[in-house]
């Protein structure tokens, strides 16, 4: 894959993101009607300050990874491939599981009272973007991977 078309797919999971943040932080701030509640936004106790702080570091890392990708030019040193690679796949698969819980138990397959009713796995916009987050760190570790390749 070229490096424009890892920097296309990388502006599309960061636009997915920010779209994310700012639907967050327009329903904190405007409680808008066509978007979720504010609750369902919301997979945390982490309060909303340092979360949406926290959400503009990332997209902040996100532009220029993929400003970087278009023009080239390698995110991280080539050690580092496989563990970036390792974590996102970690994280996919943590979140997947999280999703596929939180829906199990929401159908009722663990009973009423089990821990999947908790609202971490029944938080089901966060994980969603958390699995979004997570595809961008694999395409990271591919993009570097790549670019690690002999041409040929």
């Amino acid at each position: 894959m070229s490096d424009t078309r890892f920097a296309a797919a990388s502006l599309v999971f960061g636009l997915a993101f920010l779209a994310r943040v700012a639907g967050q932080a327009a329903q904190r701030w405007w409680d808008v009607a066509f978007l979720p509640s504010q609750d369902a936004w919301q997979g945390s106790s982490l309060p909303f300050p340092a979360l949406f702080a926290a959400q503009v570091v990332i997209l902040m890392i996100i532009a220029a990874a993929t400003l970087r990708m278009r023009a080239g030019r390698n995110l991280f040193r080539r050690r580092w491939e496989r563990p970036v690679a390792w974590f996102g796949v970690l994280y996919f698969a943590v979140m997947a599981a999280r999703l596929a819980v939180g829906l199990l138990g929401d159908a009722g397959a663990f009973g009423d009272e089990s821990i999947a009713a908790g609202k971490w796995f029944t938080a089901y916009l966060p994980t969603a973007f958390h699995l979004v987050l997570a595809s961008e760190v694999m395409l990271f570790a591919a993009y570097q991977r790549a670019r690690s390749q002999p041409a040929g």
